[in-house]
């Protein structure tokens, strides 16, 4: 089955090129919410992730969320096709890459570490994406940079903003003021933390 690949637009690429290349060639960690197919952890490990010490977390359930690109698309087999690609199976087994499934929530309970970069690519609710921002903030480490994807996406199935990614976006800009710096907002929102 093929999936379509959101990772590959131009601005996605460029932009994680712009403000990811500054990490290539170093032993830094990075984590992502939500994987999918596994297409921007590819991009991650072949274009950024190339010190032997550098790590990615993935996050995702590989359960779909409620969005209408979802409906018709069989998670197990959007699993499949992430743990498929040969450069993820070697990064999981040479400890670079750690393969989370579960939930965000599940995961910050968890989780020891602090990260150079967060992507934020989970649950698009403004709720789910607050909690990812919050969660995310705690473990980003000063100087680290904090991507979310989809600012511009709206849930076709409910146009209400709290169904997608915007306001949840908005309101830790405006509550992390001091926190963080803005570095770009486009479909994507980059930011650095400061504080």
């Amino acid at each position: 089955m093929e999936f379509t690949n959101w990772f590959d637009t131009t601005t996605r690429v460029a932009e994680f090129e712009e403000f990811l290349a500054q990490f290539k060639g170093k032993p830094v960690s990075f984590l992502q919410l939500g994987a999918f197919t596994g297409d921007a952890t590819t991009w991650l490990l072949e274009n950024i992730l190339t010190h032997p010490d550098a790590t990615l977390t993935d996050v995702d359930t590989w359960e779909g969320s409620d969005e209408d690109a979802h409906d018709a698309i069989d998670f197990s087999l959007v699993e499949e096709k992430y743990t498929s690609r040969g450069i993820v199976k070697s990064a999981i087994e040479s400890g670079r890459l750690d393969k989370f499934k579960g939930t965000t929530d599940e995961f910050f309970k968890r989780n020891v570490r602090l990260y150079d970069f967060i992507y934020v690519d989970a649950d698009h609710t403004a709720y789910g994406v607050t909690k990812d921002a919050v969660n995310s903030y705690e473990v980003l480490k000063v100087d680290g940079i904090l991507g979310f994807d989809d600012y511009e996406w709206t849930n076709a199935r409910d146009n209400s903003p709290i169904y997608a990614p915007k306001l949840a976006i908005n309101s830790f800009e405006n509550v992390y003021a001091d926190r963080v710096k803005l570095l770009k907002k486009t479909y994507l929102a980059w930011y650095q933390k400061v504080l």
